[in-house]
């Protein structure tokens, strides 16, 4: 059933129409427009940064308009008149993740953000639009940017060896993932090339991945850290890291991410790139994945292998995670009249916008725990670290725990279109 379903999924991916022509708008190289958030639960703000210059671009040159609608923000570009849209990107942060937490209920702060897109040949117009409870985007900051105004910064600074490890071509046509090192000294580049190669091995044994190796490349920047290892501020570990690390993210103790989107940016800027995954040298449990933001896992933890496709799943596709714990209510986190915006999450309002013509007519929605429902696709309650009200497509799925290797179905389904996007 499952090898039927998959087929049928393979046959429905997304058609994407209304693209632009890339030669028309753009130069085949980088724009950053780099911004700070500041705020609380109650209210946010962007101020401007910086608008940066950088030397590749290794998106595709064919689809240039994001026809998925995932994420919290979704960067728009617009051509000179305002009206022409030629550009767009679904993305999150964890400023947006902080701002659910009881911190954000008490005091306000700022995270530093960033954001890419092809470089203009004329005048552009950008917004960055913020999704609020009931999933409207609305626009929250508004840029007019001049391509030849010269503060845009075009800086080419602390220069790094380069890696392309996987090679499998144009990376307009491929999807293009730089590995960053994280924690590893100028004397563990060598471990931090054969860690690169031991997690691509990894990352290819997972379907929908190992039959698209064609199709994908993998870079490395060799950027060594003054120290080995990373922040783990409830053990008061303390490192001198180059991406600045650290565990109990959000007082979670496994929660591994950094505030450094600034560095990060810096650094992948090496190569031509459309995913970030940083690699931290450490052998505690932990990882962190934001879509279209970056990657985190640790190189040497025994569940390292699994962590590091289940994160990918965050980052590349939008997934939700798929587990329980965390909040007793769903209302906590979500508002209940309309649907979680990740496609492997719902709360059955609007089933029939989720994956129901997946479900067989004889499986019951919810669907309970037992033998004869645990291998199959339905609604299964607890999921986006809740226990009532959220529903995952099926009982165990790689966005679930590390016990299984597989995506289920739906989670397959929505990794296989992202790829095709890219990979066009």
């Amino acid at each position: 059933m499952r090898k039927i379903l998959v087929f049928i999924l393979l046959w429905s991916l997304t058609s994407v129409s209304a693209q632009v022509s890339f030669d028309k708008y753009f130069l085949p190289k980088t724009l950053r427009f780099d911004y700070t958030t500041g705020g609380n639960a109650d209210t946010s703000y962007v101020y401007f940064e910086q608008l940066k210059e950088e030397p590749f671009w290794g998106g595709s040159k064919k689809n240039l308009i994001d026809p998925f609608n995932y994420g919290d923000y979704m960067l728009q570009v617009f051509d000179s008149t305002g009206k022409v849209l030629i550009y767009s990107k679904g993305f999150s942060t964890l400023f947006r993740e902080w701002i659910d937490t009881d911190e954000a209920k008490k005091l306000s702060r700022t995270y530093y953000g960033s954001v890419i897109m092809p470089y203009p040949k004329q005048k552009i117009w950008i917004k960055l639009q913020n999704r609020n409870k009931k999933q409207v985007f609305q626009t929250v900051y508004e840029l007019k940017v001049d391509p030849t105004y010269y503060f845009i910064n075009k800086e080419r600074v602390n220069q790094y060896q380069t890696e392309k490890i996987q090679d499998s071509g144009d990376p307009s046509v491929k999807l293009d993932i730089v590995v960053l090192p994280e924690g590893y000294t100028a004397q563990e580049m060598t471990k931090f090339r054969n860690d690169t190669k031991r997690f691509i091995e990894y990352f290819f044994k997972v379907s929908p991945f190992k039959e698209n190796k064609q199709n994908i490349n993998f870079w490395t920047v060799m950027a060594p850290s003054a120290e080995s290892g990373t922040d783990i501020p409830g053990e008061n570990i303390w490192k001198k890291t180059i991406l600045n690390s650290n565990f109990y993210t959000f007082d979670s103790e496994r929660y591994l991410t950094t505030r450094d989107v600034k560095e990060i940016r810096d650094l992948a800027a090496h190569v031509p790139y459309d995913q970030i995954y940083i690699l931290v040298n450490s052998s505690k449990y932990g990882g962190g994945g934001i879509y279209n933001y970056y990657n985190l896992c640790t190189s040497d933890n025994g569940e390292s292998e699994e962590v590091f496709t289940h994160e990918f799943g965050h980052a590349f596709a939008a997934l939700g995670d798929e587990y329980e714990y965390g909040y007793d209510k769903a209302e906590d986190l979500f508002d209940m009249s309309v649907e979680p915006w990740q496609v492997n999450l719902t709360n059955l309002v609007d089933f029939n916008s989720k994956w129901k013509n997946l479900v067989d007519k004889n499986t019951p929605l919810p669907t309970p725990v037992n033998g004869e429902f645990k291998n199959k696709i339905g609604a299964f309650e607890g999921a986006s670290y809740v226990k009532k009200g959220i529903y995952r497509p099926e009982f165990d799925c790689k966005m679930r725990s590390n016990a299984t290797k597989t995506f289920c179905p739906v989670c397959y389904d929505a990794v296989l279109k992202m790829l095709k996007f890219y990979t066009e």
